[in-house]
């Protein structure tokens, strides 16, 4: 009867063993089928908190130069937040961050751009390494702490535990205790251990929180090495022998591995709760034995500070070219730029990508051109689809267009310009700093890309025509190309034998205005300015008394 009662447990423990399994293989397998599903499928709703994402950023940009990064201001111009969340497809913290970063930068040249766009095109033809990478890298998830992850590497000293030998000091002390009692045979000279006990606990206690913390960011560079080494170590996975760029990486972590997985299970959260969890957590704390190897491990990755950024930034970078290689596959069409030497952009069926249902233009600048057109007309979504498209070729090699040939530039915007009330700074104060910004940013080694819109529309009509040409004509000069949308017709004629001229317009008739988006070849003809305020119901006093003005030559009678 015992020998069937113990083959019954058996099979019982072996049953529940094989079920456990295949729940766990099922859950594993039902994750694996998310992911890859979530490839070319579009990202809704997406929002984020730039305090976190920037923080690789912030470390990232202070090693280039102004000509090699977008700035602030041309970063809000473009909406390039809304442009972000919509390409951002990443599983991970640092995919989120490195394409944030990648964005950010146009440096065009050297290994890291190349790679990165052979990245792109791996993954779309991948499709088994790209779904098994893109697991292992989603098991790194987004938790709050592990955006400040780069912060932390490159602060290692600042995150060490003060006055460590201290704590040494307490441990070797703790042994030390027990030498009275067992050298006199006196249970009453346990009491010095206790003590002693007693007061590492009290400094353990003391330590735990701000221990946590930084124990929270060594569990952001375990998951780094993890996934790092499981796409390294997969005998089936592609990925490492086409780009060799992991495995030189980890090999220095392997032996620091072990020591910070054996740390990182070994969480002095709580000092309650079941019997044996209260013992194992009033053991450490009494040796101080968390605190001490925290600090070992922290000395240990002083030593490889550069290496693990590295780390970092190739699985960022991972995760980040799939995200773009996801986005492409939900666009009704893309091409990769190409890149020439001359000073011309030729663009086929260009389109905004914020654009619900986008009208395509095709054009070509040579130097520089002036676009006007109506309000409302489409001239704002038109330049700022460009300057888009050409952030976006020089970034991730991705242009929303069928053709797209450009020089390698730095792109710089005056577009979205605002009173800033704080300062007591007027609208065209605010204009002239963001058009000398521009004028700051010219140089003779790298082309610069200008894109304004509404030049030096902060000012009366007369200055603002005086001023607007001779900036103009100094642009003109430099090693960039300069796209202008104004309503300035003027500027058209005093600048036809510098800059190119196009236009957008409209239909106009009793009931409705109807623009068409589409841009054409010379100045524009049309003004709609008073026929908006008719479409829009002004009262008639009100539209009869401007087409009075206007037709009278302006001159108010």
């Amino acid at each position: 009867m015992q020998i069937i009662i113990i083959l019954f447990l058996i099979t019982f423990m072996i049953l529940f063993l094989i079920i456990e399994r295949n729940f766990k293989l099922k859950r594993i397998q039902n994750n694996k089928d998310e992911i890859a599903k979530s490839f070319g499928k579009k990202t809704e709703n997406q929002s984020f908190e730039r305090e976190l994402i920037e923080r690789f950023w912030e470390v990232e940009s202070a090693k280039l130069s102004e000509n090699d990064r977008i700035d602030d201001i041309t970063w809000y111009d473009l909406e390039m937040d809304q442009v972000y969340c919509m390409i951002n497809n990443c599983k991970s913290f640092a995919g989120d961050q490195i394409l944030y970063s990648v964005l950010h930068k146009i440096e065009n040249s050297g290994n890291d751009y190349v790679a990165f766009q052979r990245k792109i095109d791996y993954f779309e033809s991948e499709v088994i390494d790209r779904n098994e990478i893109w697991y292992i890298i989603s098991g790194m998830g987004k938790n709050r702490d592990s955006y400040y992850l780069s912060v932390f590497i490159k602060n290692f000293e600042a995150f060490r535990i003060p006055h460590i030998e201290y704590y040494h000091f307490m441990r070797i002390f703790l042994l030390l205790s027990f030498i009275p009692a067992i050298v006199f045979m006196n249970y009453i000279f346990l009491l010095f251990p206790f003590f002693v006990a007693l007061t590492n606990i009290v400094i353990y206690a003391f330590q735990k929180n701000r221990y946590e913390s930084y124990l929270n960011m060594l569990s952001s560079v375990l998951k780094i090495l993890i996934a790092a080494k499981r796409i390294v170590d997969s005998p089936t996975l592609k990925y490492e022998k086409k780009f060799d760029d992991l495995g030189n990486k980890i090999a220095k972590f392997r032996r620091l591995f072990f020591k910070i997985s054996k740390l990182q299970h070994r969480s002095p959260s709580n000092l309650s709760g079941d019997a044996m969890t209260l013992f194992e957590s009033m053991t450490f704390g009494i040796t101080l034995w968390d605190l001490i190897q925290y600090d070992k491990v922290i000395c240990q990755l002083i030593g490889y500070q550069k290496e693990l950024m590295a780390l970092y930034t190739v699985i960022g970078e991972i995760d980040s070219a799939i995200s773009v290689a996801s986005f492409r596959n939900t666009l009704p069409f893309y091409c990769t730029p190409i890149f020439s030497k001359c000073n011309e952009i030729i663009a086929e069926d260009i389109f905004h990508p914020l654009v619900e249902k986008p009208i395509y233009n095709s054009i070509v600048i040579k130097k520089g051109c002036i676009i006007t057109g109506s309000n409302a007309s489409g001239k704002s979504t038109f330049i700022k689809g460009l300057a888009i498209n050409a952030l976006l070729a020089q970034s991730i090699h991705t242009c929303f267009a069928k053709k797209l040939v450009m020089p390698f530039s730095t792109i710089i915007t005056s577009m979205a310009v605002r009173d800033e009330v704080t300062t007591g700074e007027s609208y065209y104060i605010k204009e002239i700093k963001y058009i000398k910004r521009i004028i700051h940013a010219l140089n003779e080694e790298k082309l610069v890309l200008c894109i304004i819109d509404e030049i030096l529309r902060g000012t009366n009509t007369e200055e603002r025509i005086a001023a607007s040409v001779a900036i103009l004509k100094y642009l003109y000069g430099k090693n960039c190309i300069t796209v202008v949308a104004t309503h300035d017709i003027e500027l058209t004629e005093m600048m036809k034998k510098y800059y190119e001229n196009f236009h957008f317009t409209e239909h106009i008739n009793d009931k409705k205005i109807l623009f068409e988006y589409k841009i054409h070849q010379g100045p524009a003809i049309s003004r709609n300015a008073i026929k908006l305020l008719e479409y829009m119901e002004f009262p008639k006093e009100i539209t009869e008394e401007a087409v009075k003005i206007f037709l009278s030559d302006n001159k108010i009678v």
